[in-house]
């Protein structure tokens, strides 16, 4: 027989064991419930425990440790998933001033280009200004010029 076997078909008979120990157990009455022997199911028990292969205590141990690391692994998956969501409204949020930055340049520019075009406006309007004072100081010197030469030729 294998080893395998072996541990098997001793722990079937323990488990025989422990269902007769129940079953010879003596029944109290209009309860439906059994006084066992303490003692001897413990016993059974432990012997159980006894004879558990090596390679299920260690699947035990496989699993425990599958399910330690599975939980780090969600916990670490939440942080990542965490620090992108607050990466992404970083970003959002850089983005949303950039956007608004550029809107506000664009706003400046336009401004820029607007009080650039009144004072090139204001500019020409004063040099026209400025023209027209001096055609009529020429005028009025033409004129003085003119009627000075008529009281000379008289």
């Amino acid at each position: 027989m294998a080893k395998t076997d072996l541990w098997e078909s001793e722990l079937v008979s323990l488990i025989d064991q422990a269902e007769d120990l129940l079953a010879e157990s003596p029944r109290v009455p209009l309860t439906g419930r059994s006084v066992v022997d303490a003692e001897g199911l413990t016993a059974l028990l432990q012997h159980m425990r006894r004879i558990l292969p090596d390679d299920i205590r260690q699947a035990r141990w496989i699993i425990q440790e599958r399910e330690r690391l599975l939980g780090e692994a969600q916990e670490e998956a939440r942080r990542a998933v965490g620090d992108a969501q607050a990466a992404i409204g970083r970003l959002t949020d850089e983005h949303a001033v950039t956007r608004e930055a550029s809107a506000r340049a664009d706003a400046l520019i336009q401004q820029a280009h607007q009080s650039a075009r009144e004072i090139h406006a204001g500019a020409r309007q004063y040099a026209d200004d400025l023209l027209a004072s001096l055609v009529r100081r020429l005028e009025e010197l033409r004129q003085r010029v003119e009627t000075d030469r008529e009281q000379l030729n008289r």
